[in-house]
Parts: C-alpha cells; sequence; structure tokens
C-alpha cells in the first residue's frame, strides 16, 4: 500500500481544495499518471500517481484537504484493497464515489466567491458539475442584500491579505524613488513589437534591466533566513505583480537575464490571460527572488508597495508622464519620464545601496540598446 500524499502547493494557503478526481475510485493506474486536480488561492495543479496500483480515494472532490494529507493509496491487487476496506481501518470517505460531491470550476468558484455564495448552496445543488451558470441562478434567486450588509472577502484574497499582514509585520521597509527619462526605451520598445509581433512594453524593459543587474546588486535578490544570515540566489527570477481583476497573481520570470525582451513580452501576454482565468500552474507562482510592480494607468505617478516576505526588494514603475523642458539652446522639449519606486527590507539593504540599484536600472532604461 503506497500513499499519495498532498505537497505543499502554496505556501501562503494552509487548505486546498479537491476539485476533482479525473480517475475513478477503484480503477487500476499502470504508472505515472495524473490523477487529480487541486485548487489552491493562486492556481490550480494536476497530483499525479507515484507509479501503479489500484486506486482507493480517501478524499472526495470538492473537498477541503491539507498540505501533507494522504488523499488517496495504491494498492497492489485489488484482494489487497478489498482486504483493506474490509478492515475499516481507515473507512474511504463517503463522499470519495463518484457523483457524492459536486466539482466546481475555477470560474464557478470565484463568481460564488464574489457573491458571498456558500460550499454549502454550491453542494446542494445536486450537480455533477456545477458551472458559472448554477451559480448565477442561485443569485438571481437570493433576495436583494441590504445596504448595510456585508460582504465576505474570497479565498484568494483573503491569502494576499495575509502576505501583506505578514509583510508590515516582519519587513521593516524603507523606500527611494528615481525619476527616469524613457524616450528611448519607448521607441526601443517599439522596435522589438514591429520586428517581433510581441508587445514589448516598458515593464517589459524594466524586468530585462533589474534582471542584468543581479550580479552588481546580489543583496536585492537574496532572502533573508530565520537564523539571521543572508540565502543569495544564482539567478534572477523576476516576480511581477499582475491583476486582470479577478484577483492578484505574482507570476515569474524565471531566469530573466538570459531571456530577451520579445521572449519576456511574450511570457507576460500569457500570464495575464492565465490571470483573467485563474489557470495559474503552482511552478508559474514560485521561485521569485525580486518583484516588478507595474502601476501603468494613466496618470498614477507613483506607488510603494510591500516587500513580500522571503525577498528584500520590489520596484514599482509608474505611468509615463510627459514634461516640457529647455535643452542647451533654451528651446522647449517634450520628454518623457517615468518613476521608479524601490522599497527594500532595511535589515538586509542600506539605503546606498538602493540608490545604487535605482540609478543602475535607470542607466539601463535611459541607454536601453542591451535590453532588447
Amino acid at each position: 500500500m503506497i500513499g499519495i500524499e498532498l505537497p505543499t502547493l502554496n505556501t501562503n494557503d494552509s487548505s486546498y481544495t479537491l476539485v476533482e478526481w479525473l480517475v475513478p475510485d477503484g480503477s487500476s493506474i499502470e504508472g505515472e499518471e495524473v490523477l487529480a486536480v487541486v485548487e489552491t488561492s493562486k492556481a490550480s495543479e494536476e497530483i499525479e500517481s507515484t507509479g501503479p496500483g489500484i486506486l482507493h480515494v480517501l478524499v472526495g472532490g470538492g473537498q477541503d484537504c491539507t498540505p501533507g494529507q494522504t488523499i488517496a493509496y495504491l494498492f497492489e491487487s485489488a484482494e489487497e484493497r478489498e482486504s483493506y476496506r474490509a478492515s475499516a481501518a481507515t473507512p474511504a470517505a463517503a463522499s470519495a464515489s463518484p457523483g457524492a460531491q459536486p466539482s466546481i470550476t475555477n470560474a464557478a468558484r470565484a463568481l460564488a466567491d464574489r457573491h458571498g455564495v456558500s460550499e454549502a448552496e454550491l453542494r446542494g445543488l445536486g450537480r455533477t458539475v456545477v458551472r458559472t451558470a448554477d451559480v448565477e441562478a442561485l443569485v438571481r434567486r437570493a433576495a436583494p442584500a441590504p445596504a448595510s450588509s456585508q460582504r465576505q472577502l474570497s479565498k484568494q484574497q483573503r491569502t494576499v491579505g495575509a502576505v501583506v499582514t505578514e509583510s508590515m509585520r516582519t519587513v521593516p521597509a524603507a523606500a527611494a524613488y528615481a525619476k527616469v527619462d524613457v524616450g528611448r526605451a519607448e521607441e526601443l520598445a517599439r522596435q522589438l513589437s514591429e520586428r517581433t509581433g510581441s508587445f514589448v512594453s516598458l515593464p517589459v524593459l524594466l524586468i530585462k534591466a533589474v534582471a542584468r543587474r543581479h550580479a552588481a546588486h546580489p543583496l536585492m535578490f537574496a532572502a533573508l533566513t530565520d537564523d539571521g544570515t543572508v540565502r543569495e540566489s544564482e539567478r534572477a527570477h523576476v516576480g511581477v505583480t499582475m491583476d486582470a481583476g479577478r484577483g492578484l497573481y505574482t507570476p515569474v520570470v524565471h531566469d530573466a537575464a538570459e531571456l530577451s525582451g520579445d521572449r519576456i513580452a511574450d511570457l507576460l501576454t500569457g500570464f495575464r490571460s492565465k490571470a483573467y482565468r485563474g489557470t495559474f500552474q503552482a511552478a508559474e507562482l514560485a521561485g521569485a527572488t525580486i518583484m516588478v510592480a507595474p502601476h501603468t494607468t494613466e496618470g498614477i505617478v507613483l506607488a510603494t508597495p510591500i516587500v513580500f516576505p522571503g525577498q528584500t526588494c520590489v520596484i514599482s514603475i509608474g505611468a509615463v508622464d510627459d514634461q516640457v523642458l529647455l535643452d542647451g539652446q533654451g528651446t522647449p522639449r517634450t520628454h518623457r519620464f517615468v518613476h521608479l519606486g524601490l522599497v527594500y527590507d532595511h535589515r538586509v539593504v542600506n539605503g546606498r545601496d538602493a540608490m545604487a540599484l535605482l540609478k543602475d536600472v535607470k542607466e539601463e532604461l535611459e541607454a536601453p540598446a542591451a535590453l532588447g
């Protein structure tokens, strides 16, 4: 008998939801194959078998589960499984049989969270699969909420809140800002977009610029451990804050210094689509050693984001601001500026280090030839 344990998929979550079993209880498993889909507050992840055997489900679809929990067993034979069931040593969950608990789609669960529809209400529908249309029907039948009614935060937003609270509690943050002329960077982005067909933007070039400074500023990509030592990273894995209206995600551009501008642009385009649909895989959200936070909505000049626990700094970029300045001959010329904000963990990084990184990134963006 081999236990199938649920791995840690998101360090910020204490529980996950087992959405559905892709293989029926009692099926014969030939080898490594996908058995189930588990959903965290950020992503959906497939759980694979650890080898061949007869599947015995312990946690039914739609139920909550915790990291490290055994969700199923693999028996060597049907006889061994039957002997186990007869002994009733650990009865299988009553809801493990097909159809006992509904499978709830990501979109349906997100809609239910937004409207405060409970898990019990979803299960009470009697559906094998709960879709958005089912949730919409529940919402329409509900009586209009009074103006003073309270609204429950979604599981995902509660997770964001937990990360923010931990950051504010543990990270003594300081900030520095730089004003950057991005006229040449915008021209490079336009040229790259036309040449490659990818949507190259200022945040794309910023990610590349930050990653290229990894070797010169290792503390900015480090992590402070519990024993007070600093663990430096070998690579620049740049996380990007992203909200497409369905919640905040932080996907990661791994080895960003080794990627071309158009490749980074393609990754961000894919990330935006996944942020809208809520279909990230756990690996796409893991491993960031530094964070970039775009705040490029028109009129937003400065932003001061939080430092994510486990990192030492985050760099923000605001929207472009046109300013008219006199050149050396006294002729007025329009310049395109953005403000970069660097928030850093003052236990690890001092102001001199922060300003040195900002200066280097500013130079990269103002002379951007190497960012393509």
